[in-house]
């Protein structure tokens, strides 16, 4: 019997890549990285509320908070896709709440 040998995180990733649960684990927990991925300003007027079936749903402080972050939706599709390691977005919603 042939071992493979992998590290957790790389067990993680796997898991995330193939499972829709851990997939919604690993977007819900970009919430504590979410200042890197959106940048410091943004991150103090958002974050993540929800992800299920590729919809990302993002509170906001404001009204022209949400009007900015809609503009740069692909932007932050591309980021967070990049950082989970799987195309698990594909859209954003953004609610003031």
């Amino acid at each position: 019997m042939k071992w493979n040998h992998q590290t957790i995180g790389q067990i993680f990733e796997e898991l995330a890549r193939r499972s829709g649960l851990f997939r919604k684990l690993r977007v819900l927990d970009l919430n504590r990285d979410w200042a890197v991925i959106v940048g410091e300003s943004i991150a103090r007027h958002s974050s993540i509320a929800d992800y299920s079936d590729g919809l990302l749903t993002v509170s906001v402080t404001d009204g022209m908070w949400l009007h900015e972050l809609k503009l740069r939706e692909r932007a932050f599709i591309e980021k967070i896709n990049e950082a989970v390691g799987s195309e698990a977005v594909k859209r954003i919603r953004f609610r003031v709440g």
